[in-house]
């Protein structure tokens, strides 16, 4: 019988990616306290709980989640690039691009394909 549950690397790189939403939220609900621009921070907002609700459905098994929580490290990844290079803060584009690759690694795993295949 095929194993239903997602593999470690997917599981961890799954708890990431709902963390990354989770810091999203926080983050647009307090820059929206503080600048009460609800344009841009109500996007922030938006784009939390979308990345988060797919790393806590692709956590708990299911393999539709996959290209969500890719496409979210690959804006992630345009977010690093355009920080660290184009605002020259590689102190914060850094550690995003590190971040968003380790999820894509873990959910571009052979593992990881392997099991959304099944």
């Amino acid at each position: 019988m095929l194993s239903t549950r997602p593999p470690r690397p997917v599981v961890v790189a799954a708890l990431v990616c709902a963390g990354e939403g989770i810091a999203l939220l926080v983050a647009g609900v307090v820059f929206l306290a503080l600048q009460g621009v609800p344009q841009v921070w109500g996007f922030v907002i938006l784009l939390g709980v979308g990345t988060g609700a797919a790393g806590v459905a692709l956590a708990r098994g299911s393999r539709g989640a996959r290209g969500p929580v890719v496409v979210a490290q690959l804006i992630g990844l345009g977010v690093a690039f355009y920080a660290g290079v184009s605002s020259d803060r590689p102190d914060l584009g850094v550690p995003l691009a590190v971040l968003c690759v380790a999820v894509l690694a873990g959910v571009l795993t052979r593992a990881g394909r392997d099991w959304a295949e099944q």
